[in-house]
């Protein structure tokens, strides 16, 4: 199957190219600079250039490939334009093939309340932050599109090598300085490592659902608190921990780090149940010691 990828050299993107390829999949990725486009070449993925921000350059390559998964984002005071455009392009597109165009979109859980005495399901009412905000309104434009099949996939907080609140805490550790955030020791995260969830989008992908909606979650809830010991029992090192204040009302809008003060616990049973997937870490121990191995 042929897939075109936006933010492929993220976090989450990088994952999702190296598990698409893998899989046999022929994968197309925006690239907006020479070194991005080094990047996905690495990947074994075919770079385009251009930008998120003018998809009218790049448009056409997605629509021939059939499949976009969309994991760009920028949120800078750009970033409700660029996602306006985005969605106004693929909400444009005139698919002339026999089955609705695919489209894998990015929403996130920061879209949904802080909740922890039920765990958040995919038909909890949205209640995003004011940086997300954009991203709730582009799922609901998209949705109701007859003409495009739409998955949504919602990652919980995104753990990585060198990147997420494992690798955030590892590094403050490592130096000697506070974790700095603006959760507090019980503020309840929940967690999933980039490989399962690239697993997630890869299955997303080739089921082909036309309407979906899932959270990508392999540990439902665990405290702030609990996450630190395990990475500073682990490192042999003390860590503590420095609650930060949220920005100021006019710029909430820019700050995407205020979801780390929200307190979320999630239900990921869906996933599971209609796409078959399994994430391997669900513990956070072992998620804990398998992104700090390398430096133990």
């Amino acid at each position: 199957m042929d897939v075109f990828l936006t933010g492929a050299t993220g976090t989450i993107g990088q994952a999702v190219t190296s598990r698409l390829v893998a899989r046999g999949h022929v994968v197309a990725a925006l690239a907006r600079s020479p070194e991005s486009a080094e990047r996905v070449r690495q990947m074994g993925a075919q770079p385009v250039a251009g930008d998120i921000r003018a998809p009218d350059v790049w448009i056409d390559k997605a629509c021939e490939a059939g499949t976009l998964v969309h994991m760009a984002a920028t949120f800078d005071a750009q970033a409700v334009e660029a996602e306006r455009g985005l969605v106004a392009a693929v909400k444009e597109l005139r698919v002339a093939q026999s089955r609705p165009f695919q489209l894998i979109y990015t929403g996130g859980i920061w879209l949904y309340p802080a909740n922890t005495a039920t765990p958040l399901r995919e038909n909890t009412a949205f209640s995003p932050l004011p940086a997300f905000a954009h991203v709730a309104n582009a799922i609901r434009s998209l949705l109701p599109m007859r003409h495009l099949s739409v998955s949504v996939i919602h990652p919980a907080l995104v753990c990585a090598r060198d990147d997420g609140p494992v690798a955030d805490m590892r590094h403050a550790a490592q130096t000697g300085m506070p974790f700095a955030t603006h959760a507090r020791h019980d503020t309840l995260w929940p967690l999933v490592e980039a490989g399962d969830l690239a697993d997630l989008y890869a299955r997303a992908v080739e089921a082909r659902r036309y309407r979906l909606t899932a959270f990508g979650c392999g540990i439902s809830a665990i405290p702030v608190s609990t996450l630190m010991r395990l990475v500073a029992q682990r490192l042999g090192l003390r860590l503590d921990l420095a609650e930060t204040l949220a920005t100021r009302p006019r710029a909430a809008e820019l700050d995407i780090s205020a979801g780390y003060a929200l307190s979320q616990s999630v239900d990921a049973s869906r996933a599971k149940d209609i796409l078959g997937w399994q994430p391997r870490f669900t513990q956070a121990e072992e998620l804990v010691h398998a992104l700090t191995s390398f430096q133990a």
